[in-house]
């Protein structure tokens, strides 16, 4: 996002967003909450499901640079994969069980922002189609770009099941177990 105010107001409404919800937002109140007049708002976006759009790119590419420059420390494959997994689901999945605000958010996320929701979850099995390149499960005849995404799809899944973070940590790790025996 090249607009440093664009870019201020998308880092405000995630914010407001994580504090209140969707529903209970409104542009009005973002508007407020970056400093600038409603109308100065609409300039940049049309509509609250355009900034929650942005809002969900911009987390997601948080999210991808903070697994980027995390990824040294792992040191073996399937540990920076777990890592990945780790940033951008598992330690914020208690929050989403027990916080009204998060569910929300991800109840919307799918609603109101499915393309950007998938252009995120792109940009996370990019992260893990390199990984999945020298993880040993990569003779198993799988391409890594089929199994990264594989493993995203079965991640959002998970997601509807786990009732704790640990338990969606478990799953992933028995589903890399299961993938790395077929390898």
């Amino acid at each position: 996002m090249e607009d440093k105010k664009k870019l201020h107001i998308v880092a405000t409404a995630l914010e407001v967003f994580f504090k209140y919800g969707y529903k209970r937002v409104s542009m009005n109140e973002i508007a407020e909450a970056a400093g600038i007049s409603r109308a100065g708002l609409y300039l940049y976006f049309k509509s609250k499901e355009e900034i929650f759009n942005a809002v969900i790119v911009h987390h997601g590419d948080m999210l991808i640079e903070e697994i980027k420059a995390g990824l040294s420390t792992p040191h073996t494959t399937e540990d920076k994969i777990l890592y990945a997994f780790e940033i951008w689901s598992i330690r914020n999945f208690n929050d989403s069980l027990h916080s009204p605000e998060h569910k929300e958010i991800t109840d919307s996320s799918y609603q109101f922002a499915q393309e950007a929701l998938d252009t995120s979850y792109g940009k996370l099995e990019a992260v893990l189609t390199a990984l999945f390149e020298v993880y040993p499960a990569a003779s198993s005849g799988i391409p890594p770009e089929r199994l990264a995404h594989l493993v995203t799809s079965a991640l959002r899944g998970f997601k509807t099941v786990a009732k704790s973070s640990d338990e969606l940590r478990h799953l992933i790790q028995d589903l890399l177990r299961v993938i790395e025996k077929r390898g």
